[in-house]
C-alpha cells in the first residue's frame, strides 16, 4: 500500500530535504510540495491526502492553524509537525496532530514516526471502515473511537483505549474535547455532545458547557461571587472548575449540600 503525502514548509530546501529522506520509505509517495499553508489547505480540500509533513512557524497561516482547519473540515489526513522548536510542542497537543518531530530530522526520528503512522493509516483502511470522516478527529467516524465501556483516545501519536472509570474530568481546549486521568492528559476524538452521550448518567456530571466531572473525584467545593461555585478536583487535576448557573442546583442535589 502506497500513502500519499504532502510537505509544508516555508523554506523550499527543507521541503526537497524531507522528500529526499522519504526515498528510503517508498510507500510514502511525496504528492505535492507548498511553502504556504493557505495554498496546501485549499490542495487537501480537494484531492485525498494520507499524509501531512508540516511546518509550524510559517507567515500567514501557521503549522497550528492549518492543523485546527483540517480537523474542522474533518478531513482523514493525518499530520505531523516538522520544526525547529520545541515550544510549540504544548500548543500542537491541542491540534489533531499525531507526531512532532524537531528539525533537523533524521532519519532515525522519521523513521520512527512513520512506523506510527504505517500502524494508523493500515487501522484506518481496515475493510469495514467508514469513507467518510465525521468527528474532529484523524481516525475519521467518531463512533469508531467508542467501544461500549471504554473510548480509544491518543497522545504523542500513540492510541489509549480508556474505560470510563478511569476518566476524572472532559474538558474542551482551544475548541478540541480532551480526558484527564491518572495517567494524564488525552485528545478525543469527540465533540462534546458526543463526549457528554458517552459519559452520561452517575458519577459523571456537566457542569459547564466546557467540563464534564466525575463526582467521585470531587475534592471540594469552593464558594465563588454572586453565588457562583467552583469544583477543586482530588488527584493531579489542578484544575478549578466553574458551575454555570444552568447546573447549579444539579450538582447541589447529587453531591448533597445547600
Amino acid at each position: 500500500m502506497s500513502y500519499k503525502t504532502v510537505i509544508v514548509d516555508d523554506e523550499m530546501p527543507i521541503c526537497e530535504e524531507l522528500e529526499y529522506l522519504l526515498e528510503s520509505h517508498p510507500d510514502f509517495q511525496v504528492a505535492a510540495k507548498f511553502n504556504s499553508a493557505q495554498k496546501a489547505l485549499a490542495y487537501l480540500s480537494a484531492n485525498p491526502t494520507d499524509l501531512v509533513l508540516l511546518d509550524i512557524n510559517m507567515p500567514g497561516m501557521n503549522g497550528l492553524e492549518f492543523a485546527r482547519c483540517v480537523g474542522e473540515m474533518q478531513l482523514r489526513t493525518f499530520i505531523v509537525f516538522v520544526t525547529a522548536y520545541e515550544k510549540y510542542a504544548v500548543d500542537a497537543f491541542s491540534t489533531p496532530a499525531i507526531g512532532y518531530i524537531t528539525k533537523p530530522v533524521s532519519q532515525l526520528s522519521l523513521s520512527r514516526t512513520l512506523r506510527k503512522v504505517r500502524g494508523l493509516l493500515d487501522a484506518l483502511h481496515k475493510p469495514g471502515t467508514p469513507e467518510g470522516g465525521a468527528g474532529k478527529g484523524p481516525l475519521g467516524h467518531s463512533e469508531a473511537t467508542v467501544r461500549g465501556n471504554k473510548i480509544t483516545v491518543s497522545r504523542d501519536g500513540k492510541l489509549y483505549p480508556v474505560t470510563k472509570s478511569e476518566i476524572t474530568l472532559a474538558y474542551v481546549r482551544n475548541k478540541e474535547v480532551f480526558v484527564r486521568t491518572a495517567r494524564g492528559d488525552y485528545y478525543a476524538q469527540l465533540n462534546m455532545q458526543e463526549m457528554a452521550a458517552f459519559l452520561s448518567g452517575p458519577p459523571f456530571l456537566q457542569v459547564h458547557r466546557q467540563y464534564i466531572v466525575n463526582l467521585d473525584y470531587v475534592e471540594e467545593i469552593v464558594p465563588w461571587f454572586n453565588g457562583a461555585y467552583m469544583l477543586h478536583m482530588k488527584g493531579n487535576s489542578s484544575t478549578d472548575i466553574p458551575i454555570s448557573r444552568n447546573h447549579i442546583q444539579e450538582v447541589k442535589q447529587r453531591l448533597g449540600f445547600r
